[in-house]
Order: C-alpha cells, then structure tokens, then sequence
C-alpha cells in the first residue's frame, strides 16, 4: 500500500513540500502497518537502506543494556522521522524502537528518496532542520546532566514532555498527554528511582501532581517554568 499526498503531509520533513513534490514521493512512499507491542527494530541490526517515518500511533525508542534493564530515550508520535542511520549513517540501529499502539509506517528507498532530493534540494533542507532540532535538545538534556540540580532537570523533563505531546485539562490542571512514571522519569534524567520519588513528593508537589500509573498533572505551569528558566 502507498501514502497519498495527503498522508505524506502529515510528516514533518515533508509538510511544507510543494505539491508537485509530494506527488513524486506519494508514488514510492509505502506504509507498513505495526500492532501494539510489536518490535519494529532491535538494537545493533541492520537496517534496511529506507528512510522511516510515523504516519500513525505512537513509537517507543529504548536503549538495552546486557543485564535486560531498559532506558527510555524518547516517544516517536505521528509525523517523526526515524531510524535516520539506515539513510545517514552506518545503517546500524542504534536503539530497539517498537509500537506503543498500532502504527503505520512509511518508508522510501534510500536511491529514490536521494534522486528525489536531487531534483527537490528543498527535501534535504527539512530534514537537516529535523536533525538540528534533536541535536538541541540532545544539547540540552546533556547540559541538564552536567549541570543542573535533579530538580530541574525533571521539571524539565516534565516541561518539555508538555510541549512535545500536548496536554488536556483537568479539574487540577493540564493532564499531559503521556504517562511518565517515576521508574521512566528517573532514567530520563539519570538519578535514582528513589531520589525521583523524593523530588516528584516534596520539590515539586505543589506544581505537579503524579497519579497511578505515571499520569502526571501539572497544576502550577507558571512556577514549573519558572525552575526550568
């Protein structure tokens, strides 16, 4: 099955494309479907010579260690890019993705997407500006890592999963569209399960709330901003 010009832009690197553009890609973009919990990718395969992209559900990036323990290094919603080595690099995976809920995927063969680049540059810019983006933020959760207390690291942790997926309000205040438990939160920010409890109940328990199951519930966005500045 193949994407329509429609679907196609739905996808970040390809939203502001000229129709024209699109058509192109609608013809040799192919949509792969993925049911909640499946693996898409284990770490250190090889991957298949294609560029990748969420078109529907949501995708689970993880790093696993020798002894089984698993890192969360982000959620991949509609409209991402991913598995960027398969085009841009050494083509090994560098993390297990797999699908939170089902999925759909697109994927395009690298030889084509680059003829189609060659004759659209505009295509190459978006994605380079798709990878600028996650080298700042890569640039600032190190910088957080190095420098920061763990209180504000994980308020901004809590900020940015925020503005990355949303939020819905609530009777307390804007529910965040992701669950966040404490055992995710403390791995994200690199301290201990413990230590994130500590902070979630008295740092910060007048400007979140944490219910079961990692719902979290932001009841005073102001102050959270203002730790996080």
């Amino acid at each position: 099955m193949y994407a329509t010009i429609e679907q196609l832009a739905t996808i970040d690197v390809f939203s502001n494309l000229d129709s024209t553009v699109l058509t192109q890609l609608a013809d040799v973009a192919r949509i792969h479907c993925y049911q909640r919990g499946k693996i898409l990718i284990h770490e250190g395969d090889r991957l298949p010579a294609q560029f990748h992209a969420v078109l529907e559900g949501k995708l689970l990036v993880q790093k696993i260690a020798e002894s089984g323990k698993e890192t969360t290094l982000r959620q991949l919603p509609a409209g991402e890019m991913f598995a960027a080595p398969a085009i841009f690099g050494d083509g090994i995976a560098p993390a297990t993705v797999k699908a939170l809920n089902d999925s759909q995927i697109i994927t395009i063969d690298k030889t084509i997407l680059l003829g189609l680049i060659q004759a659209s540059p505009e295509i190459s810019l978006h994605i380079l500006h798709c990878f600028n983006q996650r080298l700042q933020e890569m640039h600032q959760t190190i910088h957080g890592l190095i420098s920061e207390r763990a209180t504000v690291r994980l308020a901004r942790l809590i900020e940015y999963m925020a503005q990355q997926y949303g939020v819905k309000p609530t009777e307390e205040g804007v529910q965040l569209n992701m669950n966040l438990p404490h055992q995710q939160m403390a791995r994200m920010v690199g301290i201990t399960y413990e230590e994130c409890v500590r902070i979630v109940r008295k740092d910060l328990d007048k400007i979140v709330r944490y219910n079961r199951g990692g719902r979290i519930v932001i009841n005073d966005l102001s102050t959270l901003r203002s730790i996080t500045s």
